[in-house]
């Protein structure tokens, strides 16, 4: 089903993954200091859903990263270990997420993080499960690469639906107008724009 896996690729996705989680960080925090901090209301309700979410993209990113240099470096039984050990903390973090998003959905308007949390919710139940169901209680290198990918795939939505959030809120916070420090939204003359 799968081709043979080399350790070049292993290496190359675990590189791109650790890559992926530092400017994933970075964002958050400048995200944290522009945006969450200037609105005590919106910060109330998004701030958890933030820290729920930037903490299942962390352990997403340690299913490649981790696997990726268990699989290249160490006999196979570690890598399988690892995944129990990824897997259980990946199922906690996501009911988390999930009764978070789901509070946030109530205080906003959150159809995409509502979309995205089910679309992630899958790829957590698939990138847990698909490994045994291919390779038993003994999966194989490629068996676990699925794993990995999905885990990658499934972090990169989650990024994705957080900088698309943090967009929407940005579009809606106050800045300050260069001329009068005056808070305005972004538009000429300081008028009120599109919600």
């Amino acid at each position: 089903m799968m081709r043979e896996i080399s350790d070049g690729f292993l290496l190359g996705i675990a590189e791109v993954s650790a890559a992926l989680v530092g400017l994933f960080l970075v964002g958050v925090f400048v995200y944290l200091e522009t945006f969450i901090q200037r609105d005590a209301e919106r910060s109330s309700a998004e701030a958890p859903y933030i820290r729920s979410s930037t903490q299942i993209v962390i352990i997403l990113y340690a299913f490649p990263i981790g696997l990726s240099l268990t699989l290249v470096a160490m006999e196979p039984i570690w890598s399988r270990l690892l995944l129990v050990v990824l897997s259980v903390l990946l199922i906690a973090a996501n009911v988390d997420t999930v009764r978070r998003v789901s509070r946030l959905a109530q205080a906003s308007s959150a159809p995409m993080l509502v979309a995205t949390e089910i679309v992630g919710t899958i790829g957590v139940i698939l990138l847990v499960t698909l490994p045994w169901i291919l390779g038993g209680f003994e999966p194989s290198r490629e068996d676990l690469t699925w794993s990995i990918l999905l885990a990658f795939a499934t972090g990169f939505i989650g990024i994705w639906a957080m900088v698309l959030t943090a967009f929407d809120v940005g579009g809606r916070a106050p800045i300050l107008a260069p001329d009068d420090s005056a808070a305005v939204d972004g538009t000429p003359g300081g008028r009120e724009g599109p919600p």
